[in-house]
């Protein structure tokens, strides 16, 4: 129900990942990635505030309609237990508009595109939609997942505000940035070097760090158009690179570059020194220690000029710890307040260096030290990040915004959640998004929203092609928000055919 004293709520969607095209052809199932974000959408747009939606996806969804009415049936327990007068309801109040585009261009280009006649008709829709909504009085909105230039100028065109940083600080999103932002914001990080354009310039600064007893190290190209860690390489040096024997330390680190390991695997060496001289690189030192987690905080600046914790979150990576692969919520308590203290910091360097408004997201590295914990910055997003879509899923299905020291607990029960982007497996592949849905939802696994527990799938249409989705699990402890994902994929396991 949508309360008295609000505005009605009418949101257009356009959740366009815009990082390195060329990344985005190398991510399985990428021209999907816009639809992580349509169920968070339908319910706590649609279910929970009763408002409008509007949702853009290239190329079109799979099984739209069992999606959309997934999505709509999960606060009232499916489909058949929500009602049919109440579905019908809800249902008019979602408009999917697609456009027939499988290609790996952003999602804004696509909508922007000024030939494709489908894509000046959902131009028009999107005017219409908005003269509509304005009119009647409602708060009219565009979101998209992070700052854009060309979605910005789309906003301004439709006369409706985003919700995302402006595009001219995408800069302040580099890796070298970021150590300068965390610098001032008083986190400490890894030694490190600086930006480095050229191979001879990159030695000498390593082997400075070599000389200080570094042996291990990732190098990060300097830009923020490479997301999930596809644009890093480790480097092992030998242990006596820098005993003097009468060649400098900076020729041996020459010959040991072009062995570093890249985390792109259909990246070349040769291929990533000529990214180096467009972007830059910087090498740091790499962070060993046992355990060694990657906590990430999610914070928001305001309109009014603040800044605010989102949420907190433990990070699940893979490639040797340079891949999201999925969260787990909220971050580990030992840790969680110093997580805050520090991602608030960096927010108010942000603010001071001309960030007016939106979401980012800060990833840390967390070590032992001795009986606490010391974090260290990793990297800084100005955009939203990977765990927006399972973190906005379970505020709207369980109806509550985390405490203040960053839980969900509702009617003095504690909620967590583990979520993953990456449920693929190629024997799923041919799968549809109508029989994962039929699956859980027909199991004691799925979403209950009277226990408010179980899962809920996400990122369906790249199952076909791709044998890909993603899920978030809700749960009272994490040991059985483990257990739901790994019953999940038992389940889908038995919808593979045999042979």
């Amino acid at each position: 129900m949508t309360e008295p004293h609000r505005r009605p709520m009418a949101r257009i969607h356009i959740e366009s990942r815009e990082c390195s095209p060329e990344l985005l052809e190398r991510l399985t199932g990428a021209t999907y990635f816009p639809e992580r974000l349509l169920g968070p959408a339908l319910v706590g747009t649609v279910g929970r505030a009763g408002g409008h939606l509007m949702y853009v996806t290239a190329p079109s969804m799979i099984d739209v309609t069992e999606q959309v009415d997934y999505y709509l049936g999960l606060l009232g327990g499916g489909v058949r237990a929500t009602g049919a007068e109440s579905m019908r309801r809800m249902r008019g109040l979602v408009t999917i508009t697609p456009i027939d585009d499988d290609s790996t261009r952003w999602l804004s280009t696509k909508v922007l595109d000024p030939v494709n006649p489908q894509a000046a008709e959902v131009r028009r829709r999107l005017r219409d939609f908005t003269a509509l909504h304005r009119a009647a009085g409602s708060d009219v909105r565009l979101s998209y997942f992070e700052p854009s230039e060309p979605l910005e100028n789309l906003a301004r065109e439709l006369g409706i505000p985003g919700n995302q940083p402006a595009a001219a600080h995408i800069p302040l999103g580099t890796k070298h940035s970021s150590r300068e932002i965390f610098a001032a914001a008083g986190v400490p990080v890894p030694r490190g070097t600086g930006v480095c354009y050229d191979l001879h310039t990159l030695a000498e600064a390593i082997a400075r760090l070599a000389a200080d007893g570094v042996r291990e190290l990732v190098l990060k190209l300097d830009s923020s158009a490479f997301g999930g860690g596809l644009g890093n390489a480790l480097l092992t040096l030998d242990p006596h690179i820098a005993a003097p024997d009468g060649e400098g330390t900076a020729e041996r680190v020459v010959r040991a570059l072009p062995g570093a390991a890249l985390m792109d695997p259909k990246l070349s060496w040769h291929e990533y020194v000529t990214l180096m001289k467009e972007t830059g690189v910087i090498a740091e030192e790499m962070i060993a220690g046992e355990p060694l987690l990657s906590p990430s905080f999610q914070g928001r600046l305001t309109e009014h000029g603040t800044v605010r914790a989102v949420s907190t979150h433990d990070q699940v990576l893979a490639g040797n710890a340079q891949s999201y692969q999925g969260c787990a919520f909220p971050a580990d308590a030992a840790y969680r307040s110093q997580l805050v203290a520090h991602g608030l910091r960096v927010g108010e360097v942000l603010r001071e260096r001309g960030l007016g408004r939106g979401g980012f997201g800060v990833d840390f590295l967390a070590t032992r030290a001795g009986a606490g914990w010391r974090l260290l910055g990793c990297e800084i997003n100005l955009r939203e990040t990977a765990t927006k879509h399972p973190f906005t899923m379970a505020t709207a299905l369980l109806g509550t915004a985390p405490t203040e020291d960053g839980r969900f607990v509702v009617d003095g029960t504690e909620y967590v959640y583990e979520a993953s982007d990456v449920l693929m497996d190629p024997r799923y592949k041919g799968l549809r998004p109508s029989q994962l849905i039929a699956a859980v939802t027909g199991s004691p696994i799925g979403y209950d929203p009277v226990r408010r527990t179980g899962v809920v799938l996400h990122m369906m249409s790249a199952v076909t092609e791709y044998g890909k989705f993603g899920a978030v699990s809700i749960a009272r402890d994490r040991a059985e928000a483990s257990s739901l994902m790994a019953e999940l994929r038992d389940l889908v396991a038995q919808l593979v055919p045999l042979g």
